[in-house]
């Protein structure tokens, strides 16, 4: 089943929205130090700087329902 999550080539889809933004991010990066700088590399930093902190709350804000009903031991 996991054998295809870390295939080269392997495509994400991202909205029209949310990839607008995305270009708007890595244009006024680009434009800030001089270079073009592509979408991979923000990804990339993003992913390896924030990755396991968003990992951490994205848990946490879309636990199951179970926990969600459980209280909270103190």
């Amino acid at each position: 089943m996991f054998k295809q999550l870390s295939r080269k080539g392997k495509n994400i889809y991202v909205g029209a929205i949310l990839r607008d933004r995305l270009d708007k991010l890595v244009l006024d990066i680009g434009h800030y130090i001089g270079r073009p700088v592509t979408v991979a590399e923000f990804i990339h930093y993003i992913i390896e700087r924030h990755g396991d902190e968003a990992k951490d709350n994205l848990k946490r804000i879309l636990c199951t329902e179970e926990e969600r009903e459980r209280p909270k031991k103190r």
